[in-house]
């Protein structure tokens, strides 16, 4: 019996592990994808950190990522997310680059 009891909490560990590990990558694609529809360079990204519900989307995640818009200064925005739907960013005002094809 206590063998079974270890075979299951070891099944349910690895479950979350690789749930874990997909929702990090499925959040790098979209920053990523969110940094380059704002003309931006994305510098690094972290979970901050996460906690589990109970429900559909049992887990819920933050992340931090760093971003550039100039090349000389770097912000920190937020995206948030429960499970792998609807994630929200945030991200503070940021100084952009003024190309030198635009018309004052």
């Amino acid at each position: 019996m206590l063998e079974l009891l270890f075979i299951l909490f070891s099944v349910l560990f690895s479950a979350i592990i690789w749930k874990l590990r997909k929702q990090s990558e499925y959040a790098r694609d979209q920053i990523t994808q969110h940094c380059l529809k704002l003309d931006l360079q994305l510098l690094s990204v972290a979970r901050s950190n996460f906690n589990f519900k109970l429900g559909e989307n049992f887990l819920q995640a933050s992340f931090i990522f760093e971003f550039s818009s100039d090349n000389n200064n770097n912000y920190q925005g937020h995206l948030y997310m429960r499970g792998l739907r609807r994630p929200r960013f945030e991200l503070p005002a940021y100084r952009s680059i003024e190309s030198p094809h635009s018309i004052n």
